[in-house]
């Protein structure tokens, strides 16, 4: 019976030995949340202070770290220590590099912390939700140019950020046929307010048949008179199928060149006789006033070489403008002299076998031939 009482005795003292111990721990530690980077966990600690937390988990901070509470201030249960590293952030806005030291975690959170705001349009080298790693990170904003395009038959101007003038096309969305020409070059790099052109060229091809012309052949003939025309042949076109190449800048041609011609038929050439045969003029030209034309300019105008009394008939010979021309005849009739007057009623006359019937009336009063 003792010795069961000596047992007992021992066993409850061990029990409240290790319930003390329990007590004596749990009165001791305490339960702290500790978040490193924006990841937190519980952990329990002896320590007293926030270096104290720091040094137990092995965590090292530098001075430009962020650690709260500071580092010598006290915990108590229930405590939350946070710690954020500091990042190297360069960023190079249109290749002017800056370098920043900033806790944020992501790269829109560090452009917002250092007051940065790139342009809407800008062009960013890493998203901007990208993470900010613990060894840094460069970013490069190129800012966009406004330009003035003119393409596709629009005039408007945008905003680019492209370096270049392809890479501000391709940003814009513009894309170019193998042909399509731009000014300025597509290397050239891209100022604000440029002026972007883009010309879109289409070549194409077409064929159709065209009609050749004939020549024609002529054969003097001393036994007709000078100025006389007899037709031996008809001529006759020919056809040929002709291909052209069309090339249009905008929808308007700029250029249409043969480049290919299909003979379907050849043309036959017309056979002319012309007479060489000289005659006498009949009566002579006197060119002291005396001549056949005098006579007749003074029938026909009153002797009047610059008339023009506004029927339609001008000169000393009384001219119409077709006939007058036909023949050679420069200007209006009235408006050249007498000798240049005679020199084409000289070939009207001549091309009539040498009959003055061009002046009916006249010519019969003064027994002229008609």
């Amino acid at each position: 019976m003792r010795s069961r009482l000596v047992v007992a005795a021992l066993s409850a003292t061990v029990v409240a030995a290790i319930v003390a111990g329990v007590l004596a721990y749990t009165a001791a530690s305490k339960t702290i949340t500790l978040s490193i980077d924006g990841k937190a966990e519980q952990i329990r600690t002896f320590g007293g202070t926030v270096s104290d937390v720091l040094d137990d988990e092995g965590i090292e901070t530098g001075s430009r770290d962020v650690v709260a509470p500071s580092p010598d201030s006290s915990i108590s249960d229930g405590t939350k220590v946070t710690v954020q590293y500091a990042r190297q952030f360069v960023v190079a806005i249109d290749g002017d590099e800056q370098s920043y030291w900033t806790t944020a975690l992501n790269v829109e959170d560090a452009l917002a912390q250092l007051g940065i705001r790139p342009h809407a349009q800008a062009e960013l080298s890493t998203s901007r939700s990208a993470s900010l790693p613990r060894d840094g990170l460069t970013l490069e904003i190129t800012n966009p140019n406004q330009i003035t395009l003119v393409a596709d038959g629009a005039k408007r101007k945008v905003f680019t950020p492209g370096a270049t003038v392809r890479d501000a096309l391709n940003g814009i969305g513009i894309t170019l046929g193998k042909l399509d020409e731009v000014k300025p070059r597509l290397g050239k790099q891209v100022t604000d307010g440029m002026k972007v052109k883009v010309v879109r060229i289409a070549k194409k091809t077409k064929t159709k048949t065209e009609a050749i012309d004939y020549r024609t052949k002529v054969r003097e003939d001393d036994s007709m008179a000078e100025g006389k025309v007899k037709v031996v042949r008809e001529g006759r076109t020919g056809e040929a199928r002709v291909t052209y190449e069309i090339i249009r800048a905008d929808g308007k041609v700029r250029s249409r060149e043969v480049v290919k011609t299909v003979v379907l038929s050849k043309p036959r050439a017309q056979i002319e006789r012309h007479g060489t045969k000289s005659e006498p003029s009949t009566p002579s030209v006197d060119p002291g006033g005396n001549s056949v034309w005098d006579q007749l300019a003074q029938c026909e105008s009153g002797g009047n070489w610059s008339i023009n009394t506004g029927n339609g008939y001008y000169g000393g010979l009384q001219f119409n403008l077709s006939t007058w021309q036909a023949y050679g005849g420069q200007g209006y009739p009235h408006e050249n002299s007498r000798e240049q007057q005679i020199a084409v009623a000289t070939k009207l006359r001549d091309a009539n076998g040498g009959s003055y019937g061009s002046w009916p009336h006249c010519a019969a009063q003064l027994g002229l031939p008609t």
